[in-house]
């Protein structure tokens, strides 16, 4: 069948291409003149409601996404009859039966919509405000450009004016000062482009979001927009958290010179006597307002831990993952499980795996991703019920040693202690490596971890036999080299919800902003290996080497 024929299904069922000219709502199919006939002689079918396809294949997209919404998720050729309010979960006769026969709470979806008034008017209303808001910060970007570009011709004209006093000492200053200019520029503007991409992703989700809904409030009986309510829902709390994340990262930094020493001693100091400087402000706050405090998330306090029985080795890496928490067990080639009940940790189960696995990463709020370095490997898994689950297994060109997410790609991305860092999609396809400069192959060589930031498309690389904590954008492009005297032997480390960074080393934490600037160094028992913080952002979990276990704590 190719993709512009719209055949009949009842008739497709026993072999018999013809082509489609109805659609019958209570059937949910496509049905032929003679399906028609059909339905109208059978007392049974008589009263469903039918509609003609039309010219066009929209039409058919449009009924097939109707028809779609009333499918089981578990079993594609069922209908949803019932709601788990247990698992919030739609449910066929069979999972009614077979899956959720011990919950306590399985409600008929008939009887749901007899209690209910379905209304759309309020999601449309907030994706209408969402995909407004992306309009405003595509704006707001633009209008950042030029002013960049503007300040930039301002800091050539203070320089011209300076040049007639000072001439010949002025002329050194000028090649410094401009050289700091253009780089500064450059990166503001990538910046800014970077921030355009992510905008312009949001407005095409929300569009597809609104599609669906508008599909659904023109063709869908009452049914259809109960289903798509609950399945946009999700997509909007999704939308809403990205907007709010793209007004934070949405920032204006302009360039200006600033005169720091009086005209009678300009000529002894014209080389240091003045600086370029960025002035920021986030969308909607003037950049005059006083804004750049750093601001520390409060002080970590203990509120949970486990030790581990080890027969040998460590807590290599771990994982929070809903109300899970996941340790990788390496020497010991296993995965153990910890529930989270009122914040405590439960020894859950333990999980043997066939090789070793050196580190995971949270894919989205139900599928993690485990790296097997000893045979080329990565693993893509889920918790369903308390039990893992493998999802995709795949090979790689080497051994990777430690993985972050991309989310807004949707790409694993892999470190290899061969000096590449490469890129993956979850099926596994390689779609490319990081432009790394020979100096920094030798930093990754030399690395156990890395960390990438969404918000600002840069990657942390966790240099442990350097000392150092690199940071590059994935075109290649350095950001900063941190090394300290007491930062000893870093491993893996996470990002909170303000961008800072928190570094796991042998004696503690290291917290850096996102310029690399230390802003506080905190101490625990015992070597970190491993630092992961929650959904919220709030609570995080660090594996431990000696002692050996677990430790959770709290933000306060």
């Amino acid at each position: 069948m190719t993709d512009k024929e719209i055949n009949c299904e009842p008739c497709s069922r026993e072999e018999i291409k013809v082509p489609a000219s109805r659609y019958c709502y209570e059937c949910s199919e496509k049905i032929c003149e003679d399906c028609v006939k059909l339905h109208k002689k059978i007392k049974s079918l008589s009263n469903h409601k039918l509609c003609n396809l039309g010219d066009g294949e929209s039409d058919v997209a449009q009924f097939d996404y109707l028809k779609s919404l009333t499918k089981c998720p578990e079993h594609q050729a069922e209908e949803v009859r019932y709601i788990c309010k247990d698992h919030d979960q739609l449910c066929c006769n069979e999972c009614a039966i077979v899956r959720h026969r011990k919950c306590d709470h399985m409600i008929s979806i008939a009887d749901e919509l007899s209690k209910l008034e379905i209304s759309d008017q309020d999601i449309d209303f907030r994706l209408g405000e969402i995909f407004d808001g992306s309009k405003e910060l595509t704006e707001y970007e633009t209008k950042h450009q030029s002013t960049v570009k503007a300040s930039k011709i301002q800091i050539r004209d203070k320089l011209a004016a300076l040049k007639k006093k000072i001439d010949e000492a002025f002329y050194k200053m000028e090649q410094i000062m401009l050289q700091d200019a253009d780089d500064r520029s450059d990166n503001v503007m990538k910046k800014s482009k970077t921030q355009l991409d992510s905008i312009e992703m949001l407005k095409t989700e929300v569009n597809w979001s609104r599609d669906n809904l508008r599909i659904v409030r023109n063709n869908g009986e009452k049914l259809h927009l109960f289903l798509v309510e609950r399945k946009l829902k999700t997509e909007l709390k999704r939308h809403e958290d990205t907007l709010q994340n793209l007004r934070k990262d949405s920032s204006v930094k302009s360039l200006t010179l600033v005169d720091d020493i009086s005209e009678q001693d300009l000529m002894k100091t014209i080389a240091s006597c003045s600086r370029i400087e960025e002035l920021t402000s986030i969308a909607g706050i003037p950049a005059s307002t006083e804004i750049c405090k750093v601001t520390l998330t409060g002080e970590p306090v203990l509120i949970s831990k486990m030790k581990l029985t080890v027969s040998s080795g460590h807590a290599r890496a771990c994982l929070w993952i809903d109300n899970f928490v996941v340790v990788g067990l390496q020497e010991m080639k296993q995965l153990q499980l910890f529930d989270i009940n009122k914040e405590s940790l439960k020894y859950n189960k333990t999980e043997n795996l066939s090789s070793q696995p050196w580190s995971l990463k949270k894919v989205d709020d139900s599928r993690f991703a485990v790296c097997y370095p000893r045979s080329n490997a990565i693993e893509l898994m889920k918790i369903n019920k308390g039990t893992f689950e493998t999802v995709n297994t795949f090979k790689t060109d080497s051994a990777i040693y430690d993985i972050s997410y991309n989310k807004l790609q949707r790409q694993i991305i892999g470190l290899s202690r061969s000096g590449t860092i490469d890129v993956f999609e979850l099926d596994g396809t390689k779609t490319g490596s990081v432009p790394l400069a020979s100096e920094m192959c030798k930093v990754v060589k030399k690395a156990y971890g890395i960390c990438f930031d969404t918000g600002t498309n840069v990657l942390y690389i966790s240099s442990h036999g350097l000392n150092k904590v690199v940071a590059v954008k994935l075109d290649g492009t350095l950001v900063f080299e941190y090394s300290y005297q007491n930062l000893m032997y870093p491993w893996h480390p996470d990002i909170d919800a303000k961008g800072n960074i928190y570094i796991p080393h042998f004696v503690g934490i290291h917290q850096l902003d996102r310029n690399g600037k230390l802003l506080r160094e905190i101490k625990f028992p015992g070597c970190g290996h491993c630092v992961r913080f929650d959904n919220s952002k709030t609570k995080f979990i660090v594996s431990h080497y000696s002692p050996r276990g677990i430790r959770m704590y709290n933000l306060k």
